[in-house]
């Protein structure tokens, strides 16, 4: 009797657990999956990029977004890694440059958020006044297109140049309408070549940057410095990314950590020398 009673429960808890077992299932696929960070690779290639990414990681990640730093001792690479998808954003650029690369390479990289002016000047390392600048001198200039373009702009706003038609962007040397000073600009070099080579002539047209890498600051050896108005404002160092991610939530985060407070306080504290934060 006990033995066939036992037979009974057992095969009662057999077929309630078979009973169970969907609904365990049921209940196991309907409850949500530990939540897991999204990753947002950007490219850097200077300072302070790295150094601003470094401070907003940790608001980033409180966003859900584990950040990715990929660093590059050029500017075409996070470019065209960017358009291939194996970055989301990079943060080397103005928007000048930016066009030129995507006129040159059929892509659509796009500018999403300023960040920062740099502090763009023609140098000297033995006058102290643009008006001392002698007839003939030579000044080193930057040899790619946009850049080139900047720095005779920069020699335009110092009065030294006038150019044909008003043209103030896509610069070369051919749209000189007149150099009252007879100045010298045909020594070009590539950007990272230019203080190596300030360092023998003396007179350059370059970014704070490598001003730096000479243990320079402030206005040391600035004989001139670009003002700001509607056509430098386009040479802001920016965070760039494509135009089918730039309404991500991640490139979202991305925006509102790098205008934030904090990296503006680190733009006046630790780099006013060079730049001017490029957001309200």
């Amino acid at each position: 009797m006990f033995h066939k009673s036992f037979k009974k429960i057992r095969s009662t808890v057999w077929l309630a657990a078979l009973l169970l077992a969907p609904m365990t299932l049921s209940l196991a696929a309907c409850s949500p999956a530990p939540a897991q960070s999204k990753q947002i690779k950007v490219g850097v290639a200077f300072y302070p990029m790295k150094e601003l990414l470094l401070l907003i990681q940790d608001d980033l990640k409180k966003d859900g977004f584990e950040l990715n730093i990929n660093e590059f001792s050029d500017y075409q690479a996070p470019n065209n890694l960017l358009k291939s998808k194996e970055l989301d954003a990079n943060m080397i650029q103005h928007d000048y440059f930016l066009q030129s690369f995507n006129k040159a390479n059929g892509s659509d990289l796009v500018t999403v958020q300023p960040i920062y002016h740099a502090t763009f000047a023609l140098y000297s390392k033995d006058l102290k006044n643009l008006a001392d600048l002698p007839d003939g001198a030579s000044i080193t200039l930057a040899d790619d297109a946009t850049n080139l373009s900047r720095s005779l702009y920069l020699l335009g706003q110092a009065g030294l140049l006038t150019f044909k038609d008003g043209k103030t962007t896509g610069l070369t040397l051919e749209d000189i309408a007149t150099n009252p000073k007879n100045l010298k600009l045909d020594d070009q070099v590539p950007l990272t070549s230019l203080a190596q080579k300030y360092s023998e002539t003396g007179l350059a047209v370059m970014y704070p940057t490598y001003a730096k890498s000479l243990k320079l600051e402030g206005n040391e050896q600035r004989l001139y410095v670009e003002k700001q108005d509607d056509v430098t404002k386009g040479y802001a160092i920016s965070l760039v990314a494509r135009s089918d991610n730039k309404d991500s939530a991640g490139m979202k985060a991305l925006i509102k950590h790098l205008t934030s407070q904090k990296v503006r306080q680190f733009l006046q504290d630790q780099y006013s020398w060079a730049s001017t934060p490029a957001f309200e």
